[in-house]
């Protein structure tokens, strides 16, 4: 395949929420992008290449599977014939449980997920981003470094080696741009699943609140973050690489706008 005219960007949970909207938002840019999306659930990736024909591909699978996100490189490159970013957006949260009482089998489950895919996508298609230079963003949260997100050890810890890897990555190469962003709360399918399964392992405060928040009307839309993302995997300058921010920080205002 010969290399595509456009920008080829990998986006992980692009079904739905914050991925599908950082998705559409590289292949409406006037920069003639090309996405592949990877996601467990096809249909809100096949809507994505029906609306955007010969700017998609896809690969469903499970993420926990390495062989998902080794497939998307693959695909990136036999497809559209280059790698120019990716954003590792999927992540799940459970289990919601104290350090005491935690599953330590869907712990790991959770890393499989949220952290070792990251690294062994990375670890596939860093040639290839090396030849384009290419950027990496990472979705975080600020569960990575505070405390009070009681019950959430497990997704945290998994965000807090992000963050370390965006670090890394910056490190060891050079030509490789990479940060970690904290997209905030957002009206997602994963502030569904806290709201309406996780309340009992919860502080009662923080989960009101996530409620509230919901039935008010006030819980932020994923528009501004995916903005910010989707502007920093086409753009995103070295002097950021190995960095972590939240996605409304003072550093990063000038990606929040189309």
């Amino acid at each position: 395949m010969t290399a595509s005219d456009g920008p080829v960007f990998i986006v992980t949970g692009a079904s739905r929420g914050l991925g599908y909207n950082i998705a559409e938002k590289l292949l409406a840019a006037p920069i003639s992008a090309k996405v592949v999306a990877v996601a467990r659930s096809e249909a809100g990736m096949a809507a994505l290449a029906q609306e955007y024909p010969g700017q998609v591909e896809y690969v469903t699978g499970d993420l926990a599977n390495y062989d998902t996100g080794v497939k998307a490189v693959q695909t990136a490159i036999e497809k559209f014939g280059s790698l120019s970013g990716i954003v590792f957006n999927a992540a799940v949260i459970n289990p919601v449980a104290t350090i005491a009482t935690t599953d330590i089998e869907a712990f790991k489950k959770l890393f499989d997920i949220n952290f070792f895919s990251i690294l062994t996508t990375l670890k596939a298609a860093i040639p290839y981003l090396r030849e384009s230079k290419g950027k990496v963003v990472l979705v975080s949260s600020e569960a990575s470094y505070e405390s009070h997100f009681y019950g959430w050890e497990a997704y945290g810890s998994s965000k807090a080696c992000v963050n370390h890897l965006a670090a890394t990555l910056a490190g060891e190469e050079p030509d490789i741009f990479a940060i970690s962003v904290d997209p905030g709360v957002m009206d997602s399918a994963m502030q569904q699943e806290i709201r309406e399964q996780h309340g009992n392992q919860m502080k009662d405060e923080h989960h009101e609140y996530l409620i509230k928040i919901k039935e008010d009307g006030s819980i932020p839309s994923t528009n501004p973050p995916a903005t910010v993302i989707a502007n920093l995997v086409v753009q995103g300058p070295m002097e950021l690489s190995g960095t972590y921010y939240a996605f409304n920080s003072p550093t990063l205002s000038p990606y929040l706008t189309v």
